[in-house]
């Protein structure tokens, strides 16, 4: 865990800048699958500027949606001290509600440039599995999005109490959500072994990548690597919920993010068979 990555000096205020890792891992993310989607879009015959430019819509409105769906998710957390609300270097982030945010600022965008819309999505699809796995290692950087508990495992991770500049306890996530369970004291260094879920989420986004990628090119159908997407992403998050610590059940058997995960592979399978087996109308 490394929360702040480097600190730039500012020698005429006589202070750092911090670069959090979560917010630096983002804009890797950013520039890894934009390169690939432009690269994609050239090969497909789409201006690659317009790939640029729905890219900076997409993770605008991403971030917009992930933190809105977090803060209705944890705002207990954060009714007490609003401000820190807009502390998104600190992580949380709640993919799904990115996904949707996105996909409504995709479709206004295609609309109001006049571009084929499935065949964009297609495009920018494989791009955002990657890009996803890199957010996931600023996930693991910065702490969040932790496992349960789990001492037996032998790659299990323990994460650090981390302090603020006063001296007092301040993290990390899994540490301090430890404590308040009872499981750990202040005075401990470390968490309790924990599954680093943000690794296994890192290695099931770059395959989810390199399988759409290959897929690419067998689509009968515009939309086809979308459905396909949201089949495989629904099943890696439904079972990675099985193995997070941080979010709770509703009625003590699914979380949000299962519960819609749920919704999301009846969609993508019924529109996946549909769009594949469907008769090609010859003219």
């Amino acid at each position: 865990m490394r929360k702040i990555l480097f600190e730039i000096p500012l020698p005429f205020f006589q202070s750092h800048l911090p670069i959090y890792s979560y917010g630096f891992m983002l804009m890797v993310a950013f520039l890894v699958a934009i390169s690939i989607a432009r690269w994609r879009a050239r090969k497909e015959g789409i201006d690659p500027n317009k790939i640029t430019d729905l890219g900076i819509y997409l993770v605008c409105a991403g971030i917009l949606g992930a933190r809105v769906f977090f803060i209705i998710q944890f705002f207990d957390d954060y009714k007490d001290n609003l401000f820190s609300i807009f502390k998104i270097y600190e992580g949380g982030l709640v993919y799904y509600g990115g996904l949707f945010t996105g996909i409504v600022t995709l479709f206004l965008y295609v609309k109001k440039h006049h571009l084929p819309f499935l065949k964009i999505v297609d495009v920018v699809t494989p791009s955002a599995a990657l890009g996803l796995g890199f957010g996931r290692i600023g996930c693991f950087m910065n702490g969040c999005c932790f496992g349960k508990i789990a001492p037996h495992m032998p790659w299990a991770m323990q994460f650090p109490r981390t302090l603020d500049k006063t001296g007092m306890v301040d993290g990390s996530p899994v540490f301090i959500h430890q404590y308040e369970l009872g499981f750990v004291h202040l005075s401990d260094s470390h968490s309790l072994p924990v599954h680093p879920t943000q690794l296994y989420s890192f290695l099931a986004d770059v395959a989810l990548f390199f399988v759409l990628s290959v897929f690419f090119k067998y689509r009968k159908r515009d939309g086809e690597v979308l459905f396909l997407f949201g089949i495989i992403y629904s099943i890696i998050r439904f079972c990675m919920e099985l193995l997070r610590g941080d979010n709770p059940l509703f009625f003590s058997l699914f979380t949000v993010a299962q519960i819609i995960s749920i919704g999301m592979f009846v969609v993508s399978v019924t529109l996946f068979v549909i769009s594949r087996f469907k008769t090609v109308r010859k003219v």
